[in-house]
């Protein structure tokens, strides 16, 4: 997305690279859920989940660290950050990768005109590289 200074992406590839390698994500999978389509596939969540925790924006559960998040925020997205956190960013799951798939799935369902993915970095910032 062009919201996203260059710079922030430069900073994010090695984590990109190096969370595509540790769970097999390749670059397709993320562009489909880049249009829009959710993915239960693990490649996918654990990989978003891998890009989190290199930014310290989950906690060792998993759960979102809405503090960190809101505080990264552009002034912008506040709003819908807001509205999207205070729903989403604790849910159950059986490991700290299905709980990521819960949190888009929330997501979707709390913001729906917007492609799931791209709210989530839009209110993960740090987390733009999945945006790619």
């Amino acid at each position: 997305p062009d919201w996203i200074p260059p710079e922030m992406l430069e900073m994010v590839q090695a984590d990109k690279e190096r969370c595509m390698a540790e769970h097999g994500t390749s670059q397709a999978l993320i562009d489909e859920v880049n249009d829009g389509k959710l993915s239960e596939d693990r490649s996918i969540t654990c990989y978003m989940h891998c890009l989190l925790d290199s930014f310290s924006l989950v906690d060792e559960e998993g759960d979102l660290e809405t503090e960190m998040l809101l505080s990264v925020i552009p002034e912008e997205f506040q709003e819908i950050g807001n509205k999207i956190l205070t729903k989403c960013a604790k849910q159950d799951g059986a490991d700290v990768c299905d709980k990521i798939f819960n949190v888009a799935k929330c997501v979707q369902g709390t913001v729906p005109e917007v492609n799931v993915y791209a709210c989530i970095c839009m209110c993960m910032y740090v987390c733009a590289c999945v945006c790619m």
